[in-house]
């Protein structure tokens, strides 16, 4: 859906087996359009978004990767934070709630949405979730 509304943004993908993944499918698909929404947004319009998924031990993995100024450290700590939105003169689409939602997803999940963000290697969020639902999970018996 996203490369149909950026035809010219190259999306590229590798995704693991993923048959043992109990998880809301819907809300994964919705944590990951978010994600690459936000690469598109605001990386680097000459280089590729970069998504990987799969399993690493007994964990669910997937991660959203781009080219471009890396994120400051001062705004790391509010990215997730509802109608979070960088600061710049320029005007902006959206209400600044992706990163929130998808942070929300993820803590759904009983996982967590982190970001990694450098001049040489670009922006990289990473969704990382047990494979099975702990009792620590609110909605494992929903999964």
């Amino acid at each position: 859906e996203i490369q149909r509304v950026h035809p010219s943004r190259l999306i590229r993908s590798n995704i693991g087996a993923l048959e043992l993944i109990r998880c809301d499918h819907e809300r994964i698909a919705q944590l990951l359009s978010n994600l690459v929404s936000n690469a598109i947004t605001h990386g680097a319009s000459d280089s590729s978004v970069e998504v990987a998924a799969g399993v690493l031990g007994d964990r669910f993995v997937l991660s959203v990767a781009n080219q471009g100024e890396p994120i400051p450290e001062s705004m790391r700590s509010q990215l997730f934070l509802p109608y979070s939105r960088p600061i710049t003169n320029e005007p902006q689409a959206g209400l600044g709630l992706g990163l929130y939602i998808a942070s929300e997803i993820a803590q759904a999940h009983g996982g967590t949405l982190d970001v990694c963000s450098t001049q040489e290697g670009g922006t990289v969020f990473t969704f990382s979730m047990p494979l099975k639902p702990s009792s620590t999970c609110p909605h494992a018996e929903d999964l």
